[in-house]
């Protein structure tokens, strides 16, 4: 039974049994039916709006994965030489520090830096200078 069906009852009820016998329980009541019609036409519409937002979503990821698959064929092989990103690392050319401020680690490449260069953190963002070994 849907709200609306049960407020039908109810409404019924209240007619068919005669609980409103004075003025006064005749406008309580009413207004609270009112109020109850009210409630159940907003879910009414809340219910259309989510089942347009739902229907919308459904197209949107359809959408992404026709995409999703039209790169994946334009890619081919590529993307799968690529997962080894980090294979042109070499540690000799980098040095690991630790930032006196903060207590972590991080790589560098001394290369990079003249010798009298402070170092810059990538964590705490603090410059120090380069221990020297």
């Amino acid at each position: 039974m849907s709200a609306r069906e049960k407020i039908a009852y109810l409404r019924g009820l209240i007619d068919g049994q005669n609980i409103a016998d004075t003025p006064e329980r005749a406008k309580f009541y009413s207004a609270l039916v009112d109020a109850l019609d009210s409630l159940a036409e907003d879910m009414e519409e809340h219910e259309e709006v989510h089942q347009e937002l739902n229907d919308y979503l459904e197209q949107l990821d359809e959408d992404v994965s026709a995409l999703e698959d039209d790169l994946d064929e334009i890619l081919g092989d590529e993307e799968d030489e690529d997962d080894g990103c980090c294979e042109d690392f070499d540690e000799e050319e980098y040095e690991s520090v630790t930032c006196p401020e903060c207590g972590k680690d991080f790589y560098f490449e001394p290369a990079a830096y003249e010798e009298d260069e402070d170092l810059l953190c990538p964590h705490c963002g603090k410059t120090f200078k380069h221990p020297e070994e």
